[in-house]
């Protein structure tokens, strides 16, 4: 047989999220949702950090390049400064060479006949000739000579001085 309770029977309220429920799930979804937010500023941050510090490696090797062009630029004007002193030096000295040749060869033209030049020198536009002669007239020819040419002025004796060498008396 079958039983039927008819007597009345207590009714359970349905289940319900009560209010503390609701806030502890809606603080873990705000606590998930700033975790996510957290995470995504921090890849970001990273990321930007990684490209900072790649730049900031790009730019270090395009100074070390551009200090080691800069090196090479100033061993060029170097040695184009050096060069260009050179070229200075030989020219001054094509300008100057045309001097002690004439010079010599004015010298050259005037020496007469028994008279030997033993050493020529000269400081401060002053030329200084020392030689030997067999007689005083030699040596008196050679200034005079040297009076003559037209390279040479103020030209004076300052000495002569005989002297015996070999039994040959020699100005």
């Amino acid at each position: 047989m079958i039983k039927i309770n008819l007597l009345p029977t207590k009714k359970k309220p349905p289940k319900k999220v009560i209010d503390l429920q609701q806030q502890v799930i809606l603080a873990v979804l705000i606590l998930i949702l700033v975790m996510m937010a957290l995470g995504y500023y921090w890849k970001t941050q990273n990321d930007r950090i990684t490209m900072l510090e790649n730049d900031k490696m790009a730019a270090e090797k395009q100074i070390a390049d551009q200090n080691n062009m800069l090196k090479e630029v100033k061993n060029v004007e170097d040695e184009r400064k050096k060069v260009f002193e050179k070229i200075e030096i030989i020219e001054k000295l094509k300008k100057n060479q045309a001097g002690p040749v004439l010079l010599l060869d004015a010298v050259s033209a005037a020496l007469p006949k028994g008279v030997n030049v033993t050493s020529l020198s000269e400081t401060n536009n002053n030329i200084n000739l020392e030689g030997e002669a067999f007689t005083n007239e030699d040596v008196v020819r050679f200034i005079d000579n040297l009076k003559a040419s037209l390279l040479l002025k103020d030209v004076m004796l300052l000495e002569t001085s005989q002297v015996t060498q070999d039994k040959i008396d020699i100005y």
